[in-house]
C-alpha cells in the first residue's frame, strides 16, 4: 500500500531497520527539542511579564511618596509612633496565629498577615514562594470588610464626599524618563541582588522623581492596568488546584486574621487618642489596617481631619512599601529558626 499511494514505507513509520529507526529517533529528538523550546520562550515570556508589572508597580509605589506626605508626617510624630509600633504588632501577631495555630510556614504566615499595600504583599509573597492562594484569600478578607463592608455602612448614615481625582503626571516626556530611569534602576537593583530589587529600584527612583519635582502626580493609568492585570492572572493562576473545602477553611483563617488585626489596630488607636488627646474615632480610622482611599473619604462623611487620616494611612502604605522588600528576608529566616527550635523543644 505505501508503494502505491508513494507514501513513506511501513517499515519507516514504525521504526523498522536500521535506517527507520534512526529517522524516528531523530524525529523524536526533533519534536523533543521544539517542546523544549516552546517552554522555555513561554518561560521567558512570563518572567519578563513579571518583571514589567514589577516595574510599573514600583513607579506607582513610588510616585505616592509627595512633598505634602513629608510634611504632614512631621505634625504628629507621637501618633505616627503608635502607628509603626501598632503595624509591627499586627504583623506579629498574625505571624504567631498563622504558624503556631494553623501550622503555616513562615512566608505565608507573614504575607497574610502584613497589614496593606496588597499589590506589594502578593509580588513579595509570589518571590518568596509563600501559599499564594491563602495570603490572597487573607489579605482580600481584610480588604473586602475595611473598603467594601464598613464605607457601605457609613455611607448609609451619611453620604461620603466626592474624593477629588488624583492628578497624574503630565507631558509624555516626564512619563518616559520616568520609566527608563526606573527600569534601569530596578534592573541594577536585580543585577546586584537586591531582595525585591525589580519593586524597590523603581519605587526609589520614581519617589527621588516625585520629591525633586522633575515629575508631579500619580502614573498615568495606561501603564498601571496592565500590571495590575498581570497581577490578577499571576494570583488566579494559583487558585486552579484549590478545593471547596480549602477554600473554606481559607475563608476561615482569613477572617479571624482580619478580627486579630482589628483588634490589635484599636488597641493601639486608642492609646494614641489617650496618648495625642485626640478623637478615638479619628485614631481609629488612621489606624485601620488597609484601605487608603477609603478611610480618607470616611474621614470626611463622619467630618474628621482628612490631613490627618491621609498622612497616617500614606506613612503606613509608603513606609510598608519602602521596608517590606528589605526586612521581609531577615524576617523569614528568623521566623523559621524560631520555628525549629520551637519543634525541637516539643520533641
Amino acid at each position: 500500500m505505501g508503494q502505491i499511494t508513494s507514501s513513506p514505507s511501513p517499515s519507516f513509520i514504525e521504526g523498522e531497520g536500521d535506517k527507520g529507526g534512526e529517522v524516528t529517533k531523530s524525529s523524536a529528538k526533533l519534536f523533543l527539542s521544539s517542546i523544549i523550546r516552546s517552554r522555555s520562550k513561554a518561560a521567558r515570556s512570563k518572567s519578563r511579564l513579571r518583571a514589567a508589572a514589577f516595574i510599573f508597580l514600583g513607579i506607582q509605589t513610588g510616585t505616592s511618596v509627595t512633598r505634602e506626605t513629608v510634611e504632614r508626617a512631621a505634625q504628629w510624630p507621637l501618633s505616627i509612633g503608635f502607628l509603626c509600633l501598632t503595624v509591627i504588632a499586627v504583623t506579629w501577631a498574625g505571624m504567631q496565629f498563622y504558624m503556631r495555630l494553623r501550622q503555616r510556614d513562615a512566608a505565608t504566615a507573614l504575607f497574610a498577615s502584613l497589614p496593606g499595600a496588597l499589590s506589594l504583599v502578593l509580588l513579595l509573597a509570589d518571590e518568596a514562594k509563600a501559599d499564594m492562594r491563602r495570603v490572597a484569600i487573607s489579605q482580600c478578607i481584610r480588604l473586602f470588610f475595611l473598603i467594601a463592608a464598613l464605607p457601605a455602612l457609613i455611607a448609609l448614615l451619611s453620604p461620603a464626599a466626592a474624593a477629588a481625582p488624583q492628578q497624574t503626571i503630565g507631558g509624555i516626556s516626564g512619563i518616559a524618563v520616568m520609566v527608563m530611569l526606573s527600569s534601569l534602576a530596578g534592573l541594577l537593583f536585580e543585577r546586584l541582588k537586591v531582595p525585591a530589587g525589580l519593586l524597590l529600584g523603581p519605587t526609589l527612583t520614581a519617589a527621588a522623581l516625585e520629591l525633586s519635582g522633575f515629575v508631579h502626580g500619580a502614573a498615568p493609568a495606561s501603564i498601571l492596568i496592565p500590571a495590575n492585570v498581570v497581577l490578577g492572572v499571576m494570583i488566579a493562576a494559583r487558585f486552579m488546584s484549590f478545593g471547596p473545602a480549602e477554600f473554606r477553611e481559607a475563608l476561615g483563617e482569613g477572617f479571624a486574621g482580619f478580627l486579630l488585626a482589628l483588634a490589635i489596630a484599636a488597641a493601639g488607636a486608642g492609646l494614641a487618642s489617650i496618648a495625642a488627646g485626640l478623637p478615638f474615632a479619628l485614631t481609629l480610622l488612621a489606624f485601620a489596617p488597609g484601605g487608603l482611599e477609603a478611610m480618607i473619604v470616611m474621614a470626611f462623611a463622619l467630618d474628621l481631619d482628612p490631613a490627618y487620616v491621609g498622612a497616617h494611612q500614606i506613612v503606613r502604605f509608603v513606609g510598608l512599601s519602602l521596608l517590606m522588600p528589605l526586612v521581609t528576608g531577615f524576617v523569614l529566616r528568623r521566623a523559621v529558626a524560631k520555628r525549629r527550635a520551637w519543634r525541637a523543644d516539643e520533641d
